[in-house]
């Protein structure tokens, strides 16, 4: 059976949904036939994303590989994904310049490394300059119903997946 590998943040690991099994790379899966490994994390970082997705990369070649990039505003130090709310310390003199640079330098490398299909999406930050990238969640969620938190909950990852279906089967 074919391999999709999904990799971000809150709204690729599914939070505020009531199972992990309405969560949109769970649905692509079924859609799609392929089995599923998704490393999503609450709070992680685009380091954290980078560093699991090569890891698991350099183990395990999927099939198609979708990756849903975070704010450039988060940093991971060992191991911990870490924001201006719980590091005030670090994020005090926090050089907004800098992070988009780097999170822009990330997106290329990753997008070089990568010798399998593989789409970029972002949660809500702004377009990114590569021919992988295929959208926004905040937009295919649209008008669908939220969590406390401003995860999209159930209806917003079936929309979710099916705008990432349609874009793998348009570019294939």
């Amino acid at each position: 059976m074919k391999l999709l590998y999904t990799n971000g943040d809150s709204f690729t690991y599914g939070s505020e949904l009531a199972s992990q099994t309405n969560a949109w790379p769970v649905l692509l899966a079924k859609m799609l036939g392929y089995e599923l490994v998704n490393d999503a994390q609450p709070g992680a970082s685009n380091d954290y994303i980078i560093r699991s997705t090569v890891e698991f990369y350099s183990q395990q070649k999927p099939d198609l590989i979708i990756i849903g990039w975070t704010t450039p505003d988060r940093i991971e130090l060992n191991s911990q994904h870490c924001t201006h709310r719980t590091r005030p310390d670090i994020f005090n003199n926090w050089d907004t310049v800098w992070a988009k640079s780097k999170y822009n330098t990330q997106i290329k490398l990753l997008d070089e490394y990568l010798k399998v299909p593989h789409y970029f999406c972002t949660a809500w930050d702004t377009p990114i300059d590569t021919l992988s990238y295929i959208g926004r969640f905040v937009e295919w969620a649209y008008g669908t119903p939220h969590g406390p938190g401003g995860h999209p909950l159930e209806q917003g990852h079936k929309q979710i997946a099916e705008k990432i279906y349609e874009a793998c089967n348009n570019t294939r």
